[in-house]
């Protein structure tokens, strides 16, 4: 295969790839979008695979991440050197994969081995390194299965790449991984037209305003021309940015507001903790007509921005409409707090959320579809009040049932369920990536020390003779 064809194929896998997400948001390609990548990777020797990987994730990720320039507005140095960082992630797994292709013959072997490698370098990506950034991965980007509430978005990543893998291989191996492929296609339809589950409900009140301006919330929610009362009122992350709690006319204001309309209130504010400038807590924090409920304050603070303190606690709020998570924002982008909250007996999630105006459309949809796996994965309805969107209502099985136009000021109201059963995911499938990913370090470990001993014995091998 010459280095054009290569080139190609691997321009058309990162072409595919940024199609599944939004603007565009096909997503049904994140099935087939990695497999001219493992095509052009066939054969190659593993520094050769490392640079077609590392031109693969600078176009996929240069483009799906392009709205970072409207983030750092001040700071665009910054831009390159992220998409950089992401893109080596794509190399080390090609370099890894074309390393395994001279120890494996190819079957099911080498198919587990790259599954199993990729969610290594995913989940590392996505949950545990300092940036953290989950976004642009195959399980997001196919969206919401019937997986997500067994194995979550890494379980999907794995099945997409080790049908891919199965393609790349053998007759008989090939077909089994069309099959799968087929079946993934079948599972995205089947998740789209499935109804919401019956049972108790509250309804919703969720506000769409950047302004941060007390007035402005209270007059919009009092305002709001609506058929039914609603039980739940959730604002914006930062709508109130100070503590509130430490002025006590603003918080009469808002004992007021529950009081005369009999609702639990779910805002984001601050929440102060020392003297000295940034000790305080991005606060989500709950109250109805007897005080202040409890308060959630945010476990994953964004990075390079002034967003206090991390939390460290993920814990449900008792209501009278029952136990609600309220997570913020940030913290939906990655499975652990609302797993948490859900295993801490949440039986609704009401998010305060924040995006800001200036970051663009594409940021605010490819963040909302985050939120989608988060209600799939640990089978809750999910409510979410952004500053200027997208303000959504999701349920269960991860489809979004209501929304409002971005980039406008609105009000969304809805009905939405309490539900106690607890997925398997919440259980015990949230351990599938940490097991899948310690399994791929060290199977690559064992290669790369079995290739470093075959070295050695034929440069040995090379002295006796000579």
């Amino acid at each position: 295969m010459t280095w054009v064809y290569r080139l190609l194929l691997v321009a058309l896998s990162a072409g595919l790839g940024i199609i599944v997400f939004p603007p565009v948001g096909w997503e049904v390609f994140a099935i087939v979008a990695w497999l001219p990548l493992l095509f052009a990777l066939n054969g190659l020797k593993p520094p050769h695979a490392f640079y077609l990987g590392l031109f693969h994730g600078a176009v996929f990720f240069g483009v799906t991440m392009s709205w970072l320039r409207d983030i750092f507005v001040d700071s665009g140095h910054l831009v390159v050197p992220l998409v950089l960082i992401m893109s080596l992630f794509s190399a080390l797994f090609a370099r890894g994969y074309a390393m395994a292709q001279r120890r494996y013959s190819p079957g099911w072997v080498m198919a587990l081995f790259t599954a199993c490698w990729w969610i290594s370098l995913e989940f590392y990506r996505a949950e545990i390194y300092y940036l953290k950034f989950p976004w642009m991965t195959p399980g997001v980007g196919l969206g919401p299965t019937c997986i997500s509430p067994l194995l979550g978005v890494s379980g999907a990543s794995f099945i997409i790449i080790f049908a891919t893998t199965l393609i790349c291989q053998k007759k008989r191996h090939c077909m089994i991984g069309a099959v799968m492929m087929a079946c993934l296609l079948g599972m995205v339809m089947f998740q789209k037209n499935r109804t919401a589950p019956e049972g108790d409900s509250v309804n919703i009140l969720a506000v769409q305003n950047e302004d941060f301006i007390l007035e402005r919330y209270l007059e919009l929610t009092e305002e709001a021309d609506l058929k039914v009362k609603p039980d739940i009122i959730i604002w914006p992350e930062y709508a109130l940015s100070y503590d509130v709690r430490k002025q006590p006319q603003d918080m009469v204001k808002l004992q007021l507001l529950v009081q005369k309309q009999g609702v639990t209130l779910v805002v984001g504010t601050q929440t102060e903790f020392g003297k000295n400038p940034g000790e305080w807590y991005n606060t989500a924090l709950t109250l109805d007509q007897s005080g202040v409920l409890g308060e959630h304050y945010k476990n994953n603070t964004v990075h390079f921005f002034d967003d206090g303190v991390a939390g460290k606690e993920a814990k449900s709020v008792q209501t009278a409409h029952g136990k609600l998570g309220t997570p913020i924002c940030f913290d939906c982008d990655y499975q652990d707090v609302i797993r948490r909250m859900v295993s801490d007996g949440a039986e609704l999630i009401t998010v305060p959320s924040m995006d800001g105006i200036h970051w663009g459309d594409k940021e605010h949809y490819q963040h909302a579809e985050l939120f989608r796996h988060r209600a799939a994965e640990n089978g809750r309805w999910l409510a979410v009040a952004a500053t200027s969107g997208v303000t959504q209502v999701i349920d269960p099985y991860g489809n979004c049932v209501k929304s409002i136009p971005i980039i406008e000021e609105g009000i969304l109201a809805a009905e939405v369920g309490v539900i106690q059963k607890l997925t398997f995911y919440t259980k015990l499938g949230w351990l599938f990536p940490w097991i899948t990913s310690i399994t791929g370090v060290l199977w690559m470990m064992v290669i790369f020390f079995q290739g470093l001993l075959e070295k050695r014995k034929s440069k040995r091998s090379r002295k006796l003779d000579s």
